[in-house]
């Protein structure tokens, strides 16, 4: 197995392993810990579900595609100050960043904010991610 895919194998490992932490508030606290595990799979899987419709798809691309953008605004700015190279690096630096809030986000980003989301609006406190 080469380098990429055990780096790639062992980041998907890593992000399905990734759960929220629940602060031990009033809701968690009358509910209990079975059925707010219950609602946390049930968050996690309406996200994994978004991720995977084609509006999740393209707020996780935003940034790619400002960075295509804005790296063609700064290599035509390089031509006219005679750095073509450094224009294009700066550019698309700036297009990505300027790509949107949402599509600046890595897709387990998203996910976390969809999952956090999803919790407070059940009454949970979300304290983190392990």
């Amino acid at each position: 197995m080469t380098n990429k895919m055990t780096w790639a194998l062992l980041l998907i490992l890593l992000s399905c392993a990734s759960k929220p932490k629940l602060y031990p508030n009033q809701k968690f606290k009358e509910v209990g810990k079975e059925i707010a595990q219950k609602d946390i799979d049930r968050c996690i899987s309406e996200a994994d579900e978004y991720l995977e419709s084609s509006k999740g798809k393209n707020v996780a691309k935003g940034a790619g595609v400002g960075a295509a953008i804005g790296a063609a605004i700064g290599a035509v700015g390089g031509v006219f100050t005679g750095n073509v190279g450094s224009g294009l690096v700066r550019g698309g630096a700036m297009g990505a960043a300027g790509g949107g809030t949402a599509g600046a986000l890595t897709p387990d980003q998203i996910k976390h904010r969809y999952v956090n989301q999803c919790l407070a609006e059940q009454g949970y406190q979300v304290l983190g991610w392990d």
